[in-house]
């Protein structure tokens, strides 16, 4: 089934679709450096592929055109992603991922046979804007926007970016709502359209891990991330 979703996606969205701005939908890393590992040892990038995929599917499907970018697991050069948005005349940005932890926070455990790790310090989502982004207000606008949308939907924000002793203290950009400002993320800061990063959960913490391979997961980040963009005008509310 997810196959065929991929196929479905990649032929109605490769280019875009009408006459209308598409969203442009950034899977993050890609195939040789697919990101972290799931405590299942699942790489980050399949997590990335498939919430992208949803996510995609559903705006196209309320007549929303959508530019996918690197979902084949082609895009090595981080440079080449913000323009590919541009060039297809996004009116928005949006790079999914999923998170981790440091990794003296991970301990390792036996799964199938295979030594993998795990770490129960963090899990929630989190939203990210870069200072160096030309559209600012409007990437923080619609950051929140998303993140008042997922706690809307039960979901909550993790505060480990912000924590020191986690040994990354990202400053703030908006508490509540679980963003954090990373000026200097590629994707981010070479964007000249509004543009925010994602990351849908933290997938070494097992439980979550296992919720975020669901498809009643993504179904929920997906409506999220669409009332989102509603909320904060990059797609109107029909």
């Amino acid at each position: 089934m997810i196959r065929m979703l991929f196929g479905a996606v990649l032929a109605a969205l490769a280019l875009g679709a009408g006459g209308a701005q598409p969203v442009a939908i950034d899977v993050g890393h890609y195939l040789a450096k697919p990101g972290a590992t799931s405590a299942y040892g699942v790489p980050e990038f399949e997590y990335n592929q498939s919430l992208a995929a949803v996510i995609a599917a559903r705006l196209e499907a309320d007549g929303v055109p959508v530019r996918l970018i690197g979902f084949r697991g082609e895009m090595e050069d981080l440079y080449a992603r913000a323009p590919q948005a541009e060039e297809a005349g996004a009116q928005f940005l949006l790079s999914i991922h999923h998170d981790s932890v440091k990794a003296e926070l991970q301990q390792p455990w036996i799964w199938n046979g295979r030594e993998q790790r795990y770490s129960t310090y963090a899990s929630g989502f989190s939203l990210f804007v870069s200072r160096k982004n030309p559209r600012l207000a409007e990437s923080l606008a619609c950051a929140s926007a998303i993140g008042a949308a997922l706690r809307a939907a039960g979901l909550k924000p993790t505060a480990h970016h912000a924590e020191v002793a986690s040994g990354i203290g990202r400053p703030w950009a908006d508490e509540t709502n679980g963003v954090y400002y990373y000026d200097n993320l590629v994707v981010l800061k070479t964007a000249t359209v509004p543009a925010v990063l994602f990351e849908a959960g933290v997938i070494v913490h097992p439980d979550e891990a296992r919720e975020l391979a669901t498809a009643e997961r993504r179904a929920l980040s997906a409506a999220a991330v669409e009332r989102g963009l509603k909320d904060c005008g990059v797609i109107d509310g029909r």
